[in-house]
């Protein structure tokens, strides 16, 4: 049963359906976007990944194929993800499909971004790899209601693994989210202007080592309420190269 039916929303497409953006830029090392998102559906433009030329300049390299051919290494990858979405909710990922697939994830069953992509540190020395996502712009508290959930592996590591973690803005009010939900790491600050809400880290990424990123973001339908009608948001994620690891 889709979110949509347990909610009670209607699903239209017609020129009256009231209309909710979600516009995500992000750029630096990588910059990756999307456009549209109605309340009812999704019309979505360019999903752009690229690097800065301080990544450029110390080899670090973007790709959708873990091997790198040398066709494929890039500092810059588009993607176009698909056309309409209703809000949905974290038990309608597919996580292993997605994660196991390169590039852009279409499920046909549930609406939600979800990508993959690789970087690869091609240069010379072993470097700390930190990513920050801000809020640029906001309106209608749109804030409230966005998930992201960020999936990391070191591709060829033993044992296999990768770090899972999904980031949503602190409840006002307590909600009764559905047991299997994952606990999710709280927005660092609500001063968007000032702060990220999102800081990470991946320390003494060595020469030559390739980490693959699945990147998901979607509305909640647990959280939807009329007042987000027409609200937009603004998305900045910058990844950057701090101190050389030593």
């Amino acid at each position: 049963m889709r979110l949509s039916t347990v909610l009670g929303i209607k699903k239209t497409t017609t020129m009256t359906a009231r209309f909710l953006t979600l516009g995500v830029i992000i750029s630096g090392l990588l910059s990756l976007g999307f456009g549209v998102v109605t309340f009812y559906g999704l019309s979505t433009g360019s999903f752009v990944i690229s690097m800065n030329e301080e990544a450029v300049a110390k080899g670090i390299q973007l790709s959708e194929h873990p091997l790198f051919p040398e066709e494929s290494a890039t500092s810059r990858l588009y993607v176009d993800p698909k056309e309409e979405s209703d809000e949905a909710t974290y038990s309608y990922l597919k996580i292993a499909e997605a994660q196991a697939n390169d590039g852009l994830y279409d499920d046909d069953d549930a609406d939600y971004l979800a990508y993959s992509f690789y970087v690869r540190n091609n240069g010379l020395e072993m470097i700390n790899l930190t990513y920050e996502i801000n809020i640029v712009e906001v309106s209608k508290n749109l804030d409230e209601y966005i998930r992201i959930m960020i999936l990391v592996e070191q591709v060829g590591a033993e044992p296999f693994g990768y770090t899972q973690q999904m980031y949503m803005k602190p409840d006002e009010t307590p909600k009764n989210y559905p047991i299997g939900m994952p606990e999710a790491k709280h927005f660092l600050s609500d001063q968007y202007s000032r702060d990220p809400i999102i800081s990470e880290t991946i320390e003494k990424l060595q020469t030559q080592k390739v980490l693959k990123f699945t990147v998901f973001m979607w509305i909640e339908g647990y959280d939807t309420e009329p007042n987000m009608e027409r609200g937009s948001i603004k998305i900045d994620m910058k990844f950057s190269i701090r101190n050389a690891a030593t």
